[in-house]
């Protein structure tokens, strides 16, 4: 079980632990609010084993996916962002300890991508929730993630981007200097984003979000199978908008037609079981696939950032002229994948 079914509470030591099940659930979270502060217990994610049943298991931590969400479209469209919004919930919860206690950077991937995924169904549902709702959480949520986007940032330019740097410039002093602070950000950031995820701030905004989830009006009652596809039609018209402006534009904007394409994906992911077949299959591979590649080349742009911000003036130059080559030589293939995607036929449309 996870969070949208039963919550362990593990309060600062020396107060008593306790256990909230829902349908009471919403009720029992005022009690959060009367704590003093500093004091605010942590919901933990169900089935996760103290460290010492671990060692006699001989179990190590391990980082966890998102599973497939259960929707149907049946669902109130209220009903559908509640399932999906508990169960981002529980994805991020289930790497805490890992983030928290590992130096694994899938963790943090994982816990990251937990909040987009998130964030993302608060984007496609927007209309349909209370304004105050959204205008309390999303800031948040975003803040959160833009914490572990620091330390997935260097993660990422440490164990992928560096040892193809090292191949191309075996030698130098700055080079030693470029992998010295490249060790150096991913510890302070690593720890930051413990200390982020230890807080009593974010104990709160898990404890309260969930909450407000749970008490969320069903409003009109509209039916997901409705929904659907005309937020996956508003998601289609971004990414064609936003892919004709990177066809022959500059890093920002690829990056926004990446960030398009990933709002795209989670929502064919949190609407996938009202779309069965092969269509949906196809699609969805060739919108991951022009992802991953969006992806590599906003890790070049960012690994340019680092290198410069680590190598400042001249220091770097030669090494930021290196990464904008290796981003030239993926645009042909950039290109090639556009216009594949372009070719599939939207799944919700063809039902």
């Amino acid at each position: 079980m996870g969070i949208e079914t039963e919550l362990n509470l593990s309060p600062t030591p020396g107060v008593a632990s306790r256990r909230l099940k829902h349908p009471l659930l919403a009720d029992r979270f005022s009690a959060v609010a009367e704590l003093p502060p500093g004091l605010s217990p942590h919901p933990e994610a169900a089935g996760k084993l103290p460290c010492g049943h671990r060692v006699r298991l001989d179990e190590s931590l391990q980082p966890v996916k998102a599973l497939p969400i259960e929707t149907n479209g049946g669902m109130t469209a209220v009903a559908g962002f509640r399932t999906i919004a508990l169960a981002c919930l529980t994805h991020l919860q289930s790497n805490e300890q890992g983030l928290c206690e590992s130096d694994n950077p899938e963790f943090v991937h994982q816990a990251r991508v937990a909040i987009r995924r998130l964030r993302s169904a608060i984007r496609v549902w927007k209309p349909s929730l209370p304004q105050e709702f959204v205008a309390s959480f999303d800031p948040l949520w975003q803040a959160l993630a833009r914490q572990l986007g620091e330390t997935r940032n260097w993660d990422v330019f440490l164990a992928e981007t560096l040892p193809s740097i090292l191949l191309a410039f075996p030698e130098g002093d700055e080079i030693i200097r470029l992998s010295q602070y490249a060790r150096k950000r991913c510890v302070i950031n690593r720890e930051a984003a413990r200390v982020a995820l230890k807080s009593v701030d974010y104990s709160r905004l898990l404890l309260e979000f969930a909450a407000a989830v749970l008490a969320l009006p069903e409003g009109k009652a509209r039916r997901l199978e409705a929904f659907a596809p005309r937020c996956l039609d508003k998601r289609a018209a971004q990414v064609g908008q936003l892919a004709a402006e990177a066809a022959g534009g500059d890093a920002p904007a690829r990056h926004r037609l990446r960030v398009a394409y990933k709002r795209l994906r989670y929502a064919l992911e949190f609407f996938a079981p009202l779309f069965p077949g092969d269509s949906l299959r196809n699609y969805h591979q060739s919108a991951s696939g022009l992802q991953e590649l969006l992806g590599r080349l906003n890790d070049l742009a960012v690994a340019g950032e680092l290198t410069a911000e680590a190598l400042p003036g001249s220091q770097g130059e030669a090494l930021c002229c290196w990464l904008a080559g290796q981003t030239e030589r993926l645009l042909p293939e950039l290109e090639a994948l556009l216009g594949d995607f372009h070719l599939q036929a939207a799944p919700w449309r063809t039902q």
